[in-house]
Formats: C-alpha cells, structure tokens, sequence
C-alpha cells in the first residue's frame, strides 16, 4: 500500500507541476450470489452455493493533453470469508498500470498493463464482474477524422528468463493483432486481425489466426443492423488444423427513448463428437473465444464459455430493456442448441441439438452519481441434451440470484 500511496502522490505533484489533470477514484463492489447452477450444473445431492464477493479499486489518473496519459489500478478482490483469522494474507495487486504517449495528437504508443476493449467485445473484453484480466502489450494507435487503426503486440515469461522456460500461465505465449475501424454516416465497420500463439508443455507455440469484421448500419431513428462474422485458421493446442467460425445477426429496434429491443442470433462453431473420436481426424471447427466477454453474450449463467464446449453453440435471442430516469430493467430471452449433433453418453445415439431457454432479468436503479444497485435472477430450462453436454448426468435446474451494489465516489480532481 506504501508503494500506492508514493505513485499517487508522485502523479499528482507532476499534475501540479505540468497543470496536467489529476484524478483518484476509489471504486467498492460488493457482490452477493445465490447459486444453484451459476457456472456449473448442480447434480442430486448437491447443495446451492452461496458466497459475497467484494472488489475494491483505488484509480489514479494523470491527462497532459495531446502529451501523455497515465493510469494506474491497484485492486483487492476477495471472498468475504476466504481467509483464517488474523491470517496476513497479501491480496492487493496492479490491475492496470500503463502510459501512453503521443507523439501526435494522433498518433500514440500505450505500454503496460491495459485493457483491450473491442468493438462488441466476442474476441477482446473488459471482464468487470471478475475484473482480473489484464493484458501486458504494446498498443501503437493512430485515430483520426479518416479512421482508427491499432497495433498490439505482447510476448509473456514466467519471470526475468535466462534460459527458454515453458509459459505456464493461460494467457497467449505470443500474440500480435491489426483493428481496423471506419466511420462513413450511418455505417460503422471494424476489421480485426489477430495471431495468437498458445503455448505447450514442449515449449512449442501453436499459432492460430482470427479475422473478421463487425458492421453496423443505422438504417433509420428506430433501426439498427448488425452483422459481425470471424473465422479461424492455424492450429489449437491439440495440434488440430483449425476451420471455425463465429457468426452474429442482429436488428437493434429503439421503439422510444424508454424501451429498445435487441432481436438476434450468435453461432460459435463447434466439432462433431463423431469427428473428434477418429484417430485419424487432424481439424477442429470450434471457434476459440480468446477473451471474449463471458456475460455480454450467451447468456448471464455462463454455462457455455466457462466449460469448453466442443460442439459449439448458437444462440437465439432476443434482448429488452426499459429505461425510466435512474432505473433500467433489462429481460433476455435465450433459445440455446448445439451446433453440431451430440451423442448420448452411454447408447451412442443421436441426440436432439436443442439445449433449453434462458431467461435473464436484470434490475437496476442508479441512486446518484457514486452509487448504483443491481439485482438480477437468471434460470435455464434444460433439456436432455443438455444433460449430455454436461456428461450425461441429469441436472437440476440451472438459475441463480444476485446483486451488485457499487460505490465510485471521487477522491481527488485536480483545478487547472
């Protein structure tokens, strides 16, 4: 904490010295969670799950206009309960610590400890519930009038490496991506490009390349089209040529200030069971996520992108939100099936694709500036093949209750 409070200081002396604009936030998240089937299944015998977790963050942030930006994030994210009494257990650590410098008003190099927030978020996401993906890279941006273009590389060690190690963590060993984006009227395209390098216990870095394009066109007041389309070549883990692709379809219809609706379909593709049981067989068709965000798409349990699920999904959904002043209610209904055909566990037998519906509802009330409440109920009604996505043992129903109540009141703000 010593070592916080000296960069703080630091930033906010160089903040009086340059009349840069200095602020501190601090940021509290309590989240309690009552789950019978969050993440996991829940089987005969078991018992609901019930855990708070708590996030604390303390955000420094130092704006020398067209010059230099700098942001620091220490964050202490907990358990209620996850310690012995008197236990000194260290829990605090740099979420974001990164500069950026401008060598142009439009042209800049942002180095460190980020975050990598892309268009809809299916590849590269700000997981906030958890809130402890990071990202080391280099990021070269240019934007302007006439476009957007990102550059990133990151290479990741274990440690200060003297000899060749084996990456043991599950971050990419190697990874460099190109975004693309534009802005003509009523249409907005992104193409991203990225080369991703995941690391085996031999030391060898297995490559595969993602490449795809998310546009959007503002039909009219009311009406928004959207398509995003990524496919994937090179190679996973296991070594298997990759062909997969992920698809989404969406028609955004604003009926008033108040309430909007979101009608669309998401396909991540996946591998038949009966493909991945040959000897012989050397291609995968399941489309790797990356960091995409676990919440934004497929559903508020999780229950697909948490556990690998070789034979992909798709999901048909559509999304409503009301909107009155400070409180939002959103409700989400999700239609989920397997891409490809599963196979009953013991008889071998061709099961149906369709997995069950989810419904999400979700409240929120804003009661200033500082401090927002959610709570939330999501249930999934499975079916059978749901079951064997899972192993073949029935599950009881999926659903969980929770809340988030957030504090971010502001510390310190600079007066230039």
């Amino acid at each position: 904490m010593k070592k916080v409070i000296v960069i703080a200081t630091w930033l906010i002396s160089l903040g009086f010295l340059t009349q840069a604009q200095i602020t501190a936030d601090a940021e509290f998240r309590f989240n309690p969670v009552y789950s019978r089937g969050f993440r996991q299944p829940l089987y005969e015998g078991d018992k609901p799950g019930y855990f708070t977790m708590q996030r604390t963050r303390f955000i420094v942030n130092y704006n020398a206009p067209e010059d230099l930006k700098v942001e620091v994030v220490v964050q202490d994210r907990r358990f209620w309960g996850d310690q012995n009494e008197r236990a000194d257990v260290p829990n605090m650590a740099i979420f974001r610590a990164w500069a950026e410098k401008f060598f142009t008003p439009n042209l800049s190099l942002k180095l460190g400890r980020q975050g990598l927030i892309y268009d809809d978020q299916y590849l590269f996401g700000e997981l906030n519930w958890g809130g402890t993906l990071a990202h080391d890279v280099a990021l070269l941006k240019y934007e302007s009038e006439a476009g957007k273009v990102h550059l990133g590389v990151a290479y990741n060690a274990n440690r200060g490496e003297l000899k060749r190690e084996h990456y043991e963590y599950n971050m990419p060993k190697a990874m460099q991506f190109l975004w693309l984006h534009k802005e003509l009227g009523a249409l907005k395209s992104s193409i991203m490009m990225v080369n991703y390098g995941f690391e085996t216990a031999d030391t060898v870095v297995h490559f595969s390349q993602t490449i795809g394009t998310n546009t959007s066109y503002k039909v009219s007041k009311a009406l928004t089209l959207k398509g995003i389309y990524y496919f994937q070549t090179g190679e996973d883990i296991n070594s298997l040529d990759l062909s997969s692709y992920l698809l989404s379809a969406q028609a955004l219809v604003k009926v008033s200030d108040n309430l909007s609706f979101n009608l669309g379909a998401d396909i991540s593709s996946g591998t038949a069971q009966s493909t991945l049981a040959e000897p012989e067989n050397t291609v995968s068709n399941t489309f790797e996520r990356h960091f995409g965000l676990l919440h934004a798409q497929f559903g508020l349990l999780d229950l697909f992108f948490v556990k690998p699920t070789n034979q992909g999904i798709k999901d048909f959904y559509i999304k409503s939100k009301i909107k009155a002043d400070a409180l939002s209610i959103t409700n989400d209904v999700h239609a989920f099936a397997s891409d490809k055909t599963l196979l009953h566990t013991t008889t071998g037998e061709e099961m149906d694709d369709f997995l069950g519906v989810e419904n999400d509802l979700k409240v929120s009330y804003k009661f200033t500036s500082t401090f927002k409440a959610t709570l939330g109920h999501s249930i999934m009604f499975g079916t059978n093949s749901l079951d064997q996505l899972f192993g073949g043992t029935p599950i009881k129903d999926c659903q969980y209750i929770y809340a988030v109540i957030t504090a971010k009141p502001r510390l310190f703000e600079s007066k230039n």
